[in-house]
C-alpha cells in the first residue's frame, strides 16, 4: 500500500532536518585539539566571539593553548586603517581591559603567549603582573615579546628568570637586568634576543643558565662588548652586530654557526643605548655625544682588535659541522686597517675540524678578506662544500688572480675532501674583468672535486653585454687545467642571489 502523500512529505522533512543539523554539528564534531588550530588561525578577537555559540565553545576557546596579541588586535570591526598603520591601537583602556577578561575566564594555562606590541608602556605595573601570572602558572611553554615602541625599551619582569617551565623565550627590544641567582631557565631550548640593552654580566649570567638551550640568536645586543657562550647543549648559534663584538664560544655540541658584522652606516644602525652605562641623569655634553654615532663607530674601532675577535670566535666553534660569515663592504674596510695580519691559518688546536660546510657572504677579491678566506680554508681540512656569495652592498674591487690564492692557501687543505664549490656572482662577474682566479684555483688544485658551479644574476645589465661577458668566462673555464679530470663545471643564471 503506498503511503499517503502528507506522511511522505513529513518523512522528507525528517530526513532533511537531520542532513542539516548534521552538516550544522559537523564543526563541533570536531576535537578539541583541531578547534584550537582553527581558532589560532582567526585573529583572537573573532575567536573570542565563538564562546556565544555553545557552553562547549566557552570552554574550547578558555583552554586555547596560544594566545597572539598585537596593538589592533581589540579594535572595533568597522576600525579603518589609516596612516598610523595596520597595527595601531584605538583605545588601549578597551585593549587592557579586553586582555584582562581573556585571561580571567582561563579555564588551563596559556602556554604561548606572543606579545607584539607598546601599550605595556600605558600601564607597566599592570602588564609585568600580567606577565608573573603567566610565568608562576605551571604551564608556560613558549614567550614572546615584541616591544614595538622605537623609543623605550621594555624592562623584563624578574619572574621570567624564574619561570621553570620555558622551552622557548623571544625578546625584542627589552631590557635585561639578569639577577645574580637564576632560579628559572633550566628548561630553557630556544632563546632569541634582538634588539636587547643587557651589559656583558647579564648576558653571561643568562646564557650560563640556559643549560639546556639548543637554539641561540642574539642581533644587536646593545652596551655588550665581550658575549661568552658556554652551553653544553647548544646546536645553532646566530650572532648579527653592527658594532664590533667578541664572541667567546665553549658548545661540543655545535652543529651550525653564523656570524654576521655589518659595519658602516652608524646613523641608522647604532643607538644611544649602545654607549649607556648608567641609568642616571646626563648633561647636554653628554647626550650630545651619546648621540653622536659616526664618532662613537670610529672610537669602537680604534680600541678593537678585529683580527683578535675573529680568530676567538674560530677558535670556539671547532665542533661545528657548517659555518657562515656575513662581512658587509664596510667591514673590510676596517679590516684592511689593522696593525696585525690576518693569520694564514689557525692555531692548531682551534682547527675547524669538524667543518664541512662553508657559506662566505663577502667580497672575496678584497684582498683583507680573501687572506681571511685564505685562513679559514688552510684551517678546514675536512671541508666538503663551500658557497661564496656576492654580499648586496659589493663595490668593484681588484682582480685578484689564481697566484695569490696558490700564494695564501695551502693546496694540501683542499685536495682530499673539497668536491662541491658554488659561486652566487652579481657585479662580481659583469663589472670589469670576471674575478673567477679562486674559482680556477680550486678547479686546478681540488682533487675532490665534482662540481663547480657559477650562478649568476644578472637583471641590472644589458643583453648584449651579459652574452659577452659569458662567451668569455665560459672560453676562460674550458682552459682551466683541471686537478680531477671528472671534475662538472656548471654556468648558470638565477633570479635572485641568496639572502643574506
Amino acid at each position: 500500500m503506498e503511503q499517503p502523500p502528507t506522511e511522505t512529505k513529513k518523512a522528507r522533512s525528517s530526513e532533511s532536518s537531520q542532513a542539516h543539523a548534521a552538516d550544522v554539528d559537523r564543526l563541533s564534531a570536531l576535537d578539541d585539539v583541531t578547534l584550537h588550530a582553527i581558532l589560532y588561525c582567526m585573529p583572537l578577537r573573532e575567536a573570542a566571539a565563538t564562546t556565544a555559540l555553545s557552553r562547549r565553545w566557552r570552554r574550547v576557546f578558555a583552554t586555547l593553548p596560544c594566545l597572539y596579541i598585537e596593538s589592533s588586535t581589540f579594535n572595533n570591526g568597522d576600525y579603518v586603517v589609516d596612516s598610523l598603520g595596520e597595527d595601531y591601537c584605538e583605545d588601549p583602556d578597551r585593549w587592557i581591559e579586553a586582555l584582562d577578561c581573556i585571561l580571567d575566564s582561563r579555564a588551563a594555562p596559556v602556554a604561548v603567549f606572543d606579545v607584539e606590541t607598546d601599550i605595556m608602556f600605558r600601564d607597566e605595573v599592570w602588564f609585568d603582573d600580567v606577565i608573573r601570572e603567566l610565568c608562576r602558572s605551571g604551564g608556560l611553554l613558549k614567550l614572546r615579546i615584541w616591544n614595538t615602541c622605537l623609543t623605550d625599551c621594555y624592562l623584563l619582569p624578574s619572574p621570567v628568570y624564574a619561570c621553570e617551565t620555558l622551552v622557548s623565550l623571544e625578546l625584542f627590544s627589552c631590557r635585561l637586568r639578569v639577577p645574580a641567582r637564576i632560579t628559572g631557565l633550566r628548561a630553557l631550548q630556544s632563546l632569541v634576543l634582538q634588539d636587547v640593552v643587557a651589559t656583558d654580566g647579564d648576558l653571561q649570567r643568562m646564557v650560563s643558565r640556559c643549560e639546556a638551550v639548543k637554539r641561540l640568536v642574539m642581533e644587536d645586543i646593545r652596551k655588550a662588548r665581550n658575549i661568552i657562550v658556554d652551553t653544553p647543549s647548544l646546536e645553532y648559534l646566530q650572532i648579527h652586530s653592527c658594532r664590533p663584538l667578541r664572541v667567546s664560544v665553549k658548545a661540543p655540541k655545535l652543529h651550525s654557526a653564523r656570524l654576521s658584522l655589518s659595519y658602516g652606516c652608524a646613523e641608522l644602525s647604532w643607538s644611544f643605548r649602545d654607549n649607556e652605562e648608567t641609568d642616571g641623569d646626563y648633561s647636554i655634553a653628554e647626550i650630545q655625544e651619546m648621540f653622536d654615532f659616526v664618532a662613537m663607530e670610529e672610537k669602537e674601532h680604534k680600541r678593537t682588535d678585529e683580527i683578535r675577535n675573529m680568530v676567538t670566535f674560530f677558535c670556539g666553534i671547532g665542533a661545528a659541522k657548517e659555518l657562515r660569515l656575513d662581512l658587509s663592504r664596510e667591514y673590510s674596510k676596517v679590516l684592511s686597517k689593522t696593525k696585525i695580519a690576518v693569520p694564514r691559518m689557525l692555531p692548531k688546536k682551534c682547527c675547524l675540524l669538524g667543518l664541512q660546510k662553508l657559506t662566505l657572504a663577502l667580497d672575496h677579491n678584497h684582498e683583507a678578506l680573501a687572506r681571511l678566506v685564505s685562513c679559514l680554508l688552510n684551517s678546514s681540512p675536512n671541508l666538503k662544500d663551500l658557497e661564496i656569495m656576492d654580499p648586496f652592498d659589493i663595490r668593484y674591487s681588484d682582480h685578484l688572480a689564481a697566484e695569490f690564492w696558490e700564494k695564501h692557501t695551502t693546496a694540501d687543505c683542499i685536495q682530499n675532501h673539497l668536491s662541491v664549490v658554488t659561486f652566487y656572482m652579481r657585479e662580481s662577474l659583469f663589472e670589469g674583468y670576471p674575478r673567477t682566479g679562486l674559482c680556477q684555483f680550486l678547479v686546478m688544485n681540488a682533487r675532490a672535486l665534482k662540481r663547480m658551479s657559477i650562478k649568476y644574476h644578472c637583471s641590472l645589465y644589458k643583453t648584449e653585454h651579459v652574452a659577452t661577458v659569458l662567451e668569455a668566462v665560459q672560453s676562460e673555464l674550458r682552459l682551466w687545467p683541471r686537478a680531477s679530470p671528472d671534475v662538472l663545471l656548471e654556468l648558470s643564471q638565477v633570479d635572485c642571489i641568496p639572502s643574506i
